[in-house]
């Protein structure tokens, strides 16, 4: 056994050794121990919440849902009705995001439509035929599109419940033509873009124009952003917001989404979408300015701090504006040049302004840029050489004291 001095001497040689060689990784790997990047999660079908009904898909999110179609039955997250096959009449519009379903529209029976598919798609249902289409959007505005080739007659029956009916017209303009009523709390509205409404009582006749589109969208008093929702409602019967495009990434490099125009010259879809990164192309036979709103949710597109978010047209960066209102309602006649805004809805969702209806968009959220090394290579030689000189100085006083 060693005597007192001698363990002494051994524990201090022992603990100048663990001091050295604690500190050598960091010396030689140029930097302290550094915290990585921020790295996009990966994308699956549990990352988006669950569905407030049995066999839905997944991936039912805040933007919107998804439909089943069932014997007439059309139902859905936020919104269900019955469809009619036979005679492509739609029955019983119900908002069910909140905790008492809304009844909206008693039924919407459109002249001279003769039915020949009908389909759930996600967050989308359709019903075909010629010449023309309907379209139910599963999200949490309760927005159903009416389509048609040629002239013709929508008779709406609005519930009992319904007050305030207002007729708004702006003949020449786009949208030509709304009709604004309340149920309960809630707001809804119609829009036609050619034709013209005909109002008496709860009886709206839409009179649909050749190549129009009858748009109906509400604003869910449930809903935490009614406000948002009815300055966005107010920017599309101006025909400011002219389409909106909501994307979710899931595995495998693809994804879902529900898109909607409220033009009917217009095409807007995505291209790209991916967790940081997605691309979206706008195309219209008019070459006009107007604003489209962008959707993601915040895992496919995060946008928060430390998360830069790069928006480009055409190759081209886009300014962000913190001026919404300006934004969404002031007269962009004159101003060439693409901007946006961040909308306070769950997720990251913008209103992009775009001079021109021929526009290739890249959108990406860009994680800060690594920490800089704490030692340049100059500084690890240094680091290293008084590593060496401190433990020599150090073997040189044990000895001293072991003599």
């Amino acid at each position: 056994m060693e005597d007192g001095t001698g363990a002494r001497a051994s524990h201090a040689k022992a603990a100048v050794a663990f001091a050295v060689l604690s500190l050598l990784p960091a010396a030689l790997s140029g930097s302290a121990p550094s915290h990585a990047s921020a790295v996009l999660p990966s994308i699956s079908p549990s990352d988006f919440g669950a569905p407030t009904f049995a066999g839905a898909p997944p991936w039912s999110t805040l933007l919107f849902g998804a439909f089943r179609y069932d014997r007439g039955q059309v139902q859905g997250t936020y919104v269900q009705f019955a469809y009619d096959a036979k005679s492509g009449a739609v029955r019983s519009i119900l908002g069910i995001a909140g905790e008492n379903p809304v009844l909206y529209v008693a039924s919407m029976q459109i002249a001279e439509f003769y039915p020949t598919l009908a389909e759930a798609r996600g967050p989308i249902f359709e019903a075909q035929g010629y010449p023309v289409s309907i379209t139910a959007h599963d999200d949490p505005t309760i927005l159903l599109e009416i389509r048609s080739v040629t002239a013709r007659v929508v008779t709406i029956e609005l519930p009992a419940s319904a007050a305030n009916v207002s007729l708004f017209s702006t003949p020449g303009s786009w949208p030509a033509s709304s009709v604004s009523f309340g149920v309960g709390g809630d707001q809804a509205r119609f829009l036609l873009g050619a034709g013209s409404f005909n109002v008496t009582g709860t009886t709206i006749q839409a009179r649909m124009a050749g190549s129009d589109l009858l748009v109906f969208k509400t604003v869910p008093i449930a809903s935490a952003y009614k406000a948002e929702w009815r300055g966005i409602l107010d920017a599309i019967r101006a025909g400011q917001v002219v389409a909106e495009v909501d994307v979710v990434a899931t595995v495998n490099g693809r994804w879902v989404q529900n898109s909607v125009r409220y033009r009917i010259d217009l095409n807007a879809s995505p291209l790209v979408v991916t967790p940081g990164r997605a691309a979206v192309q706008v195309e219209s036979t008019r070459h006009r300015a107007a604003i489209v709103l962008i959707a993601f949710d915040p895992a496919t597109m995060p946008a928060g701090e430390p998360m830069r978010l790069s928006v480009r047209t055409n190759g081209s960066e886009v300014r962000r504006t913190n001026d919404t209102l300006n934004l969404l309602y002031a007269s962009h006649e004159t101003a060439n040049v693409s901007s946006y805004a961040l909308l306070p809805f769950p997720g990251t969702v913008m209103a992009l302004y775009l001079p021109s209806f021929s526009a290739f968009i890249d959108i990406t959220s860009i994680p800060p840029a690594p920490p800089a090394p704490a030692f340049d290579p100059g500084s690890e030689l240094a680091t290293i050489g008084a590593l060496f000189l401190v433990s020599v100085a150090a073997a040189r006083m044990l000895r001293r004291r072991e003599e």
